[in-house]
């Protein structure tokens, strides 16, 4: 009798599980058909622009966002049944996964948010600031206020908020230079990133690192590096640090698909699968990099290839979907914690800006960005919010104004901070008694003295 009641239980418990699982499986597909059909909608309103301007202006709220209110509560009645049905089994605990509150990715579904996660809002903000500070970073630097190179990360704004929302705020962060989004994602605040690209001494690196050397220790933000995947070894220390002091945390090292060719890279890899390193090494795969996306494509698989190579699972996600990229990410990273190991992880996104400021991105057509601007994550997002009944029109407009009004303010502290002194040229070029033991060339001792010497004259 105890071995019958046992099948039944157990049979029921699959039941129920199929049963939700079904219903995850409908609820992806009808958000997939009214993912498709929303372009189709946008066409046929920007036809009618001409005859009914004025209509068309109520509904495009957002030219930079291009977002349309009207069209995100478009939802059958059956569709409403059934979102309460999922979110009541997720709920009740009948669902697979003890961690997630809906089915896995497996079943189809991973658009509900992990229990325990940042609230999706606070992340919607986030991804607002960071968009709201590359804008405005473009500005000051056109108007000659930043110098060197500026690289900036508008359209990738899901895959740092989407993992930074799956970890812990003492996990590892590390990345390359394009690294202002990850800066602002750990906590940073907007003051110190603004003034580091002023080259402000109020910077998060005291005004010597500029746009590609971000650096917050207390917010456990090591680094955007310069050199193309040199900064992907230094992610396999801090992660051998992390298993060899026995310390519950994982290392995210995020990279370019250009760092894929470079030998740091492999070896890097190497000795993550050799020692089994509690490390998720993320690939912002830009599809329209350095050549159109069509030439790229036939090469898109390597790059799992290459990580498989080494042992180390890989997986493909949507970069414009902070959902997607936020649940994988915290599979992944609490795979890592019950038994250390590496994973790879490539987000597919496409940057709406140049490789950097001086990059005019001739090697794509005005279609193929418009096209991909129809996928925005920002506005992505805000659409499955605000039709689930998690945000408003007006909400999201607070939030917007609220991040322009915080990048203005740090425009502002940045451009009345003091310039880093003279007298602090050579701190950090040798180690500390280096220059006083005679270790230093005479030539830069020398000019250290014309600069003290400067300093006098000027004062």
């Amino acid at each position: 009798m105890h071995r019958s009641s046992f099948a039944e239980s157990s049979f029921a418990k699959d039941a129920f599980a199929g049963f939700y699982c079904w219903i995850g499986i409908v609820l992806r597909n009808h958000e997939c058909v009214f993912l498709v059909g929303r372009p189709g909608l946008r066409q046929k309103l920007l036809r009618t622009r001409a005859i009914a301007h004025g209509r068309i202006a109520s509904i495009q709220r957002d030219t930079q966002l291009d977002v349309f209110p009207q069209l995100t509560r478009q939802r059958s009645s059956v569709h409403v049944v059934f979102c309460g049905v999922y979110e009541r089994g997720g709920k009740q605990g009948e669902i697979g996964s003890p961690r997630l509150a809906v089915p896995s990715s497996r079943c189809g579904m991973t658009s509900m948010q992990p229990v325990g996660q940042r609230d999706e809002v606070e992340m919607l903000s986030l991804m607002l600031l960071i968009r709201r500070f590359e804008e405005r970073a473009s500005q000051q630097y056109q108007a000659q206020k930043i110098g060197g190179f500026c690289h900036l990360y508008i359209g990738q704004e899901a895959v740092v908020a989407g993992a930074v929302a799956a970890v812990r705020d003492d996990d590892y962060i590390i990345t390359a230079y394009r690294d202002h989004a990850h800066a602002l994602a750990r906590g940073t605040s907007a003051n110190a990133c603004m003034a580091e690209l002023f080259g402000k001494e109020t910077g998060c690196s005291r005004g010597l690192g500029g746009s590609m050397h971000f650096f917050d220790k207390q917010h456990h933000m090591y680094g955007g590096h310069a050199i193309v995947a040199a900064h992907v070894p230094l992610a396999v220390g801090l992660a051998f640090a992390i298993k060899y002091r026995a310390e519950d945390r994982v290392t995210l090292c995020f990279f370019g698909d250009g760092a894929i060719n470079q030998g740091a890279f492999h070896e890097a890899l190497n000795l993550a699968a050799l020692y089994k390193l509690p490390i998720v090494f993320i690939c912002e795969n830009n599809l329209f990099a350095m050549g159109t996306s069509v030439k790229r494509s036939t090469s898109l698989k390597q790059i799992i290839d290459r990580a498989e190579g080494y042992d180390i699972p890989g997986e493909i996600v949507d970069g414009m979907n902070f959902r997607e990229v936020r649940d994988k990410v915290a599979e992944v990273a609490d795979s890592i914690r019950k038994e250390p190991h590496p994973a790879f992880l490539e987000a597919r996104t496409y940057r709406y800006r140049g490789h950097s400021m001086s990059d005019p991105a001739s090697y794509r057509t005005k279609e193929e960005l418009e096209k991909y601007r129809l996928d925005d994550p920002i506005t992505r997002l805000r659409a499955q919010l605000t039709r689930e009944g998690k945000l408003t029109n007006e909400q999201f407009d607070r939030l917007d104004k609220q991040a322009k009004e915080t990048v203005m303010a740090a425009v502002k502290f940045a451009e009345q901070s003091p310039e880093p002194p003279l007298d602090k040229l050579y701190d950090y070029t040798y180690a500390n008694g280096a220059v006083e033991a005679g270790a230093a060339p005479a030539k830069i001792q020398r000019s250290a003295a014309d600069t003290a010497a400067t300093t006098e004259e000027v004062q």
